[in-house]
């Protein structure tokens, strides 16, 4: 749709100044301080998805600290840089469809742990070892 002369057109910018992503960093890892412990965690990127694979260390218990929301902070900008922003923005739409994934995703790989079994040779091993452990 068409804007009205009279419509005075506003930057709305949004941060979360928490995290940046950054697609050219395949990995980070490192450590949060949790109490008495520190917490370990690793992200990485899913090759071929837009997802992040975020594992963190189960054993350190943080529960005792109070969760925060995410809050948008709201970006504000002088007045020359306001006008500098509005000329160099198109208006925008919103595009005809959504790509919530990547083409050389392969969907087939996602749920597969429900099918994973022991080995029964594997299993009998084991407890052959146990047993003799135990004695």
């Amino acid at each position: 749709h068409k804007h009205k002369k009279h419509d005075a057109l506003q930057p709305c910018d949004t941060e979360y100044p928490v995290f940046v992503y950054e697609p050219a960093i395949k990995e980070a890892n490192g450590l949060i301080e949790c109490g008495a412990c520190q917490k370990m965690f690793l992200a990485q990127q899913i090759m071929n998805s837009n997802l992040l694979l975020l594992v963190t260390d189960a054993t350190c218990d943080c529960s005792i600290f109070p969760s925060f929301a995410l809050k948008a902070k709201e970006v504000k900008y002088n007045n020359s840089v306001k006008c500098d922003r509005m000329r160099s923005q198109k208006l925008r739409r919103r595009p005809d469809s959504c790509h919530a994934f990547h083409p050389e995703e392969n969907a087939q790989d996602c749920g597969g742990a429900a099918a994973i079994s022991a080995s029964s040779t594997l299993l009998l091993f084991l407890l052959a070892t146990t047993a003799l452990l135990l004695r």
